[in-house]
């Protein structure tokens, strides 16, 4: 039967494949996260061009402040850079669930919106492999907005991979060069 024949076997019969078993592996290559980024770059022109106003939303969302003071970043404690991603990824995943429940303008973003779930879930995925693990830190919460329109979800998520996701990621990749 052979290794391709018995994973598809063991497919049909409802068990996940080899490879899905084993530990998630890091991704240090940076055209991954350029991907990522420049899809949450076109997303935000697309919502703009869509709300050449403003699409409010029907209820304001907390996201994480995405700004980044540098030297405080580089240096803070890994453990906490990626409490940090952590939270960021957490609140962005828990606002756009909420957005999604009720929608501005009927169906308009849920592509978007659904896409920016997805991209959410594979940051997950990236941060495990990175052995980004969310343990408890001091009671001083990360910095959190009230984000009241559809444009401004969409920028704060596109500063968030471009700032502290990227950071992030890069900064574990050289970690696990060295």
């Amino acid at each position: 039967m052979g290794i391709p024949g018995l994973t598809l076997f063991l497919l049909m019969l409802g068990f996940p494949a080899p490879s899905l078993l084993l530990p998630a592996r890091p991704i240090c290559d940076q055209s991954v996260m350029d991907k990522y980024i420049q899809d949450a770059g076109r997303a935000e022109r697309e919502v703009e061009e869509m709300c050449r106003t403003s699409c409010d939303l029907l209820e304001p969302v907390t996201v994480l402040d995405t700004k980044v003071n540098f030297p405080a970043w580089k240096a803070m404690e890994r453990s906490r850079q990626a409490w940090e991603v952590w939270q960021g990824q957490a609140l962005l995943s828990a606002a756009i669930v909420q957005v999604k429940g009720r929608p501005p303008d009927g169906r308009r973003f849920l592509l978007q919106l659904e896409v920016i779930e997805s991209y959410l879930r594979s940051i997950r995925e990236i941060l495990r492999g990175h052995n980004a693990q969310v343990t408890p830190q001091d009671p001083d919460p990360t910095p959190r907005l009230r984000v009241q329109t559809v444009q401004k979800l969409f920028s704060v998520y596109s500063s968030f991979l471009r700032g502290k996701v990227n950071l992030f990621v890069s900064g574990a990749c050289q970690a696990s060069a060295t």
